[in-house]
C-alpha cells in the first residue's frame, strides 16, 4: 500500500512536471516566433535610438535657428522721403565773396553800403571883420547899417551884406539869413519884416532871388527892433553842429 501511494504520487509529479515544461515550452516557443519589430529586445532600443535621434534633430535645428540669424545681416527699413523740390535761385545783385578758409560755403550777402557822396568840410564857420565864412558861403556886412520904417511903420534895422555862392547849386540868401544868422536885441531874438518905398525891390531879391554857383549878390536883411537905443547883436553858425560860434558883431543904433 505505501509503495503503491509513493508511485501514484510519483507519477502526479512527473505530469505535472511535464505540464510545466510543456507550458514553459509553449510560451517560449511563442516568445520565440514572435516577429522581431515586436520584441521587447528589439522595441526598447528603437525607441531609444528614436529619442535620440529626436533630440539631436531639436539640438540642430536650435543651433541652425541661431547661426541663421547670427550670419544673416539685419535688414533696416528706412523711410523713404519724398523728392525735394528745386528751388529757383534767386537773382543776386552783388556776387558774394568766398572766404578762403571755406572756399565752397557761401557767404551771405552783406548789405550794400552806401558810399557817402556828401563834402567833407574844411571851414564850418569863421566870422572876422565882418566877414562871416563857411565852405557854402560868405556873408561881407557893410558899413551901411540904419534904422528905417518897415510896412508897418515900425523901426526895423536895416544891414546891407554881399553874398557869394560857393556850392555847386543855386542858393537863396534869404535861406541862409534864417538858419545860420541870428540877431537878438535886449536878449530877445529879432524877427524879419517887409520894407517899403526904395529899400522894397532889394529886401526882397534878397528874400527870394536865386544865386548861381560861384556868383555874388548884393542883398540887405531887415528885421524889427523893440528899442531904437538898444545895441543888436548879430550871431553866427557853425553849419557842421548847428552851435553859434563865438564871434558875435555888436551893432549900434545911435
Amino acid at each position: 500500500m505505501v509503495l503503491t501511494n509513493y508511485s501514484q504520487g510519483s507519477n502526479v509529479m512527473k505530469r505535472q512536471n511535464r505540464t510545466g515544461r510543456t507550458r514553459m515550452t509553449r510560451e517560449a516557443l511563442r516568445r520565440k516566433r514572435l516577429p522581431f519589430y515586436k520584441k521587447k529586445t528589439f522595441i526598447i532600443p528603437i525607441i531609444l535610438v528614436v529619442i535620440i535621434i529626436i533630440g539631436l534633430l531639436v539640438f540642430w535645428k536650435v543651433n541652425s535657428t541661431d547661426n541663421t540669424h547670427s550670419t544673416q545681416p539685419s535688414r533696416k527699413i528706412e523711410k523713404v522721403s519724398k523728392k525735394p523740390t528745386k528751388k529757383k535761385p534767386t537773382k543776386k545783385n552783388k556776387a558774394q565773396k568766398v572766404t578762403k578758409e571755406n572756399p565752397a560755403q557761401k557767404v551771405e550777402k552783406q548789405p550794400e553800403q552806401k558810399q557817402d557822396t556828401t563834402p567833407k568840410i574844411t571851414n564850418p564857420g569863421t566870422y572876422d571883420n565882418l566877414t562871416y565864412d563857411t565852405d557854402w558861403y560868405t556873408f561881407k556886412i557893410s558899413n551901411e547899417v540904419k534904422l528905417i520904417k518897415d510896412t508897418n511903420g515900425d523901426a526895423a534895422l536895416l544891414v546891407k551884406y554881399n553874398y557869394t555862392n560857393k556850392t555847386q547849386k543855386n542858393a537863396v540868401p534869404q535861406q541862409v539869413q534864417n538858419t545860420a544868422i541870428m540877431l537878438k536885441q535886449d536878449g530877445q531874438q529879432l524877427s524879419a519884416t517887409t520894407a517899403t518905398g526904395d529899400n522894397e525891390a532889394l529886401v526882397s531879391a534878397s528874400n527870394t532871388g536865386q544865386v548861381l554857383p560861384g556868383k555874388s549878390f548884393d542883398g540887405a536883411l531887415l528885421v524889427k527892433v523893440n528899442s531904437t537905443t538898444s545895441e543888436v547883436t548879430m550871431y553866427f553858425k557853425n553849419i557842421q553842429t548847428n552851435d553859434w560860434l563865438d564871434s558875435t558883431q555888436p551893432l549900434k543904433l545911435d
